[in-house]
């Protein structure tokens, strides 16, 4: 059985450019096959709500839609680690739950196949491609299926994103198209909602001193020294606790991260730790720095030396000085 999901997936290689022995990086592999899923799964709901049939039993129980795609959830039916090597497939073998009539398992597995066809191994800078997604999708669902997509191959200097036969042969590498193409796929969506309009920006502010955290009033302020609207949300990361699952951090001091925003991701650096997280959203990124922070506690903070190398017992003692105390939340629940 999982031989014949073999032959239907398709087969993603990430390639690193500057690891040791190219091994990926969980980081990598993390976003790559994130970004490749929320892609997928945006497909899937902009062809389902294209059928007429689907639609109306999706207006009367919006639970249809998420059942069709748990069903239809991304397996990994192949793995190679050399490099980072997955085949990735629905289960579309298994009986699942009948919503509508036979013809539903047909849409999943045209759905699927088309997705690997069209998106998968689409030839983005072709311009007969381009104008068959153009009468396919509106450009909020090009949007929604090529943002996330595109995301996935970084900026092509750390990592490259390989699409591999069954025979493991390199059938193509996922690269971003020339920029008016990109923006075909990736267009700007303005909003129709009449909503306030907000920005982020960077201020130094003469404040009048209240305790520890003055008050940001009118009254308070004696004078702007320093405005500059931000095009992204890029204000520094310096956190001073770090929370993640039922575990808080408290540090002895405040991290100091490098923010940036590159290729519609935001990415937060740590050199210190050598952490380098991205995200689609300022929260997405913070969250994947949390992550990868208590990833580095429970894989060195909490190991013995015996069991470590020289370089991960001088990232233990980093991460010794750097933590003051661990509470745990599930002990005082």
């Amino acid at each position: 059985m999982i031989n014949k999901l073999k032959d239907i997936a398709f087969r993603i290689h990430i390639e690193p450019l500057k690891s040791v022995q190219h091994a990926a990086k969980v980081d990598t592999v993390i976003k790559v096959l994130s970004d490749i899923i929320k892609s997928y799964n945006n497909y899937l709901e902009i062809e389902f709500l294209k059928n007429e049939d689907f639609k109306k039993a999706y207006d009367a129980n919006k639970k249809v839609l998420e059942t069709i795609k748990q069903e239809l959830d991304l397996l990994i039916v192949d793995l190679n680690f050399s490099s980072f090597e997955a085949a990735l497939a629905p289960d579309l073998l298994e009986l699942q739950s009948p919503i509508f009539k036979n013809e539903v398992l047909e849409w999943k597995k045209d759905t699927f196949d088309n997705y690997k066809e069209l998106i998968i191994l689409g030839d983005y800078d072709n311009s007969a491609y381009l104008h068959k997604v153009s009468k396919k999708f509106t450009d909020e669902e090009r949007y929604k299926i090529f943002q996330p997509f595109f995301s996935s191959v970084g900026d092509g200097k750390e990592y490259k994103v390989n699409i591999k036969s069954n025979e493991h042969k390199i059938i193509k590498t996922i690269k971003h198209p020339e920029k008016s193409k990109l923006d075909f796929y990736i267009p700007k969506i303005v909003s129709e909602k009449d909503e306030p309009i907000y920005s982020t920006a960077q201020v130094y502010l003469k404040i009048k001193k209240d305790g520890n955290k003055p008050k940001l009033t009118q009254r308070n302020v004696k004078e702007i020294l320093y405005y500059e609207e931000l095009e992204h949300e890029t204000y520094p990361y310096k956190p001073e606790f770090i929370k993640f699952n039922d575990k808080i951090f408290i540090l002895n001091k405040k991290l100091d991260c490098q923010v940036d925003f590159e290729d519609e991701n935001y990415i937060i650096k740590n050199c210190e730790l050598d952490i380098i997280v991205w995200g689609q959203t300022r929260e997405e990124v913070e969250d994947a720095f949390c992550f990868s922070f208590y990833s580095m506690y429970l894989n060195y903070y909490q190991e013995i030396d015996d069991n470590l190398s020289s370089e991960a017992i001088e990232l233990k003692n980093k991460l010794s000085a750097i933590i003051k105390n661990v509470l745990n939340e599930a002990e005082k629940k």
